[in-house]
């Protein structure tokens, strides 16, 4: 059970919008976001998808339910020995299950049979595990048998990370970071005198002091500008032959 992609709509903060994360490869796949952008989000519409009824009405469907109102629908496309599968959930309003065959669209199960459909396959049963889906973030109220799932999972994806932080590698790594830093920055933080960085920073002041002048030239010369096509207008006005000749008759009488 492989894990390919993953879309939800009128979710929490992606009321009324949605997300998709399509093209998740082999390997390590990381998600990376700011704070607040909804990473947790899909780890949690994931974890529902997978464990959540979509007749049921659990906490963990009525918090995905966006503020303003919605019936939360998360879809993902699963890859199995035998092909690749696209499940979709909708729960509290419009409730469905639905699986799809991904490469001809055929309708596989529905409802009740949709939801034995992917217990069936879930590997280690209803309770998993599948991956990493059970290592959820924190996990201060794991039980024993969540705890045991959280090691299992851990223990597959150990090598792919030791092919990246094990032996010296992290170590060289760091100490190369550590060598950057410190010749831009002192201990403290400070910037460096001499350094990139501090000469970047005089740079930046430098700049910032001419970007002052420069704004006050221009709101000087907009206001000569200004004046100037006051000016120009006025001549104009006085320059018209209705304006001449009524002057000329003016100064006659």
């Amino acid at each position: 059970m492989i894990l390919r992609a993953l879309r939800l709509a009128d979710v929490r903060r992606f009321a009324g919008t949605g997300v998709a994360i399509e093209g998740i490869g082999d390997g390590v796949n990381v998600l990376c976001a700011p704070n607040e952008a909804g990473k947790s989000t899909c780890l949690d519409a994931l974890q529902a998808l997978v464990f959540q009824a979509h007749t049921g009405t659990a906490a963990a469907v009525r918090s995905l339910r966006p503020h303003a109102g919605g019936n939360p629908l998360v879809e993902a496309e699963f890859e199995f020995p035998d092909g690749r599968f696209r499940v979709l959930k909708r729960w509290l309003g419009a409730k469905r299950a639905l699986v799809h065959d991904a490469g001809s669209g055929r309708l596989v199960a529905q409802g009740d049979e949709a939801e034995a459909w992917l217990a069936a396959r879930l590997p280690g049963g209803a309770r998993g595990p599948a991956g990493l889906l059970w290592v959820a973030q924190g996990g201060a109220e794991m039980g024993a048998a969540d705890r045991g799932a959280r090691e299992d999972a851990l223990a597959a994806v150990a090598g792919e990370v030791e092919a990246l932080t094990g032996g010296r590698r992290m170590v060289r790594a760091l100490a190369r970071c550590n060598e950057e830093l410190g010749a831009l920055v002192t201990a403290t933080g400070r910037p460096k005198a001499g350094g990139d960085y501090a000469r970047a920073l005089e740079a930046a002041e430098r700049h910032g002091t001419a970007a002052e002048a420069l704004s006050a030239r221009v709101a000087a010369l907009r206001e000569t500008l200004a004046r100037r096509r006051a000016d120009r207008a006025r001549l104009a006005a006085l320059m018209e032959p209705e304006a001449a000749a009524a002057r000329e008759a003016a100064r006659d009488r």
